[in-house]
């Protein structure tokens, strides 16, 4: 699916999970899955992450006195640049990683509904891509098989279609609560 499909699906999900801030992580989380692919805006994003991740480790943990800041940021900067030379499709599209991305944000969110929406918006991602001929390495890296749940090609008639959908239930969910 698109890129802006991610965007549209993990934001309307994550609106009806964890409102508008869970829209806005729903929208984030559901493109993170497409890190590894070595072009493009979210690998750009990843890779300047990254290395803000490393050197603000660096200066953040020196500056606090704090070796904890410093050694999470800086690996989270390495596993953002590692994860981008990944092949597309490969780990960052399975239901471990899913699983990781999870867990990492109730560490970090503690709140349900936001912890709802940051998982929901990857899973989301996950989802829409089973949907194309590639299908996801759902089990990876238990099993190599992959999961197609569809035949819809990225910038289809189905993948637009999807697209527009997403947006109305947006739409609809903001309208909804400021009527309510």
């Amino acid at each position: 699916m698109q890129l802006r499909t991610h965007i549209v699906i993990g934001a309307a999900i994550g609106l009806w999970v964890g409102g508008p801030i869970g829209g806005a992580l729903g929208a984030f989380a559901g493109v993170v899955p497409d890190v590894d692919l070595d072009v493009g805006s979210v690998a750009r994003g990843a890779r300047w992450l990254g290395v803000i991740g490393i050197a603000g480790g660096a200066l953040g943990g020196y500056l606090l006195n704090s070796p904890t800041i410093a050694g999470l940021s800086i690996a989270g900067g390495f596993l953002l640049l590692m994860l981008i030379r990944l092949p597309h499709r490969g780990p960052t599209h399975s239901l471990a990683l899913a699983l990781l991305w999870s867990l990492l944000g109730g560490l970090w969110l503690r709140d349900p509904g936001l912890i709802g929406a940051w998982a929901a918006g990857y899973l989301s991602h996950l989802f829409l891509d089973a949907l194309t001929p590639q299908g996801i390495p759902w089990l990876g890296p238990l099993s190599g098989g992959r999961l197609r749940l569809a035949r819809w090609r990225t910038g289809s008639l189905w993948d637009h279609a999807i697209l527009i959908l997403g947006g109305l239930i947006g739409v609809g969910w903001i309208g909804w609560k400021m009527v309510g």
